[in-house]
């Protein structure tokens, strides 16, 4: 094989590779966790930058953990949490609190993927005019310190309430 012929197959292989990993219009739902368990990640089109695009919270997955068993997170693979200072759907979560633990908004209508159940999935009007994510009857919300996926945030004491991750069947793990 001339080298003119090796560069073109050279080429042809690359071009094949880099159609075949992404860049196309994928509608996969299905959660999935990383090799360790611990972080949980629902495939969504491959978009997954960490920060959710405006109303991409308004999904809620089902994502296996290693250490909580199957819990509800967003789009972005992110821990959504319940605060049981909350009233019913309620948030009492503002200024440093939402700060911290940042309500999980969205805009549209919301919906149930993977584990999620759509009937428990739904929306409520905050006081400052957004819509935030509900699921089971709970506003939602993420944890500032959870970076990709992490569930640092369950059980934890803060702003006067208790915080945990919620399970698809609306329960704390």
């Amino acid at each position: 094989m001339n080298r003119a012929t090796y560069a073109l197959c050279l080429v042809a292989m690359l071009v094949v590779a880099i159609a075949g990993c992404g860049g196309g219009d994928s509608t996969s739902s299905e959660a999935t966790s990383s090799p360790d368990g611990a972080a949980p990640t629902p495939t969504s089109g491959g978009k997954s930058s960490g920060a959710p695009e405006p109303g991409a919270w308004g999904v809620a997955f089902g994502a296996e953990t290693a250490e909580l068993g199957i819990i509800i997170v967003d789009l972005s693979g992110h821990t959504l949490y319940t605060f049981d200072k909350d009233q019913g759907k309620t948030s009492t979560c503002y200024g440093a609190c939402a700060k911290a633990w940042p309500p999980a908004l969205t805009e549209g209508k919301p919906e149930a993927r993977g584990e999620a159940s759509p009937a428990k999935v739904g929306a409520t009007n905050r006081k400052d005019g957004t819509v935030q994510l509900t699921y089971a009857g709970h506003p939602l919300y993420r944890y500032s310190g959870d970076k990709g996926g992490e569930i640092k945030g369950n059980d934890v004491h803060a702003f006067g309430g208790e915080w945990y991750a919620i399970r698809p069947n609306g329960e704390e793990p």
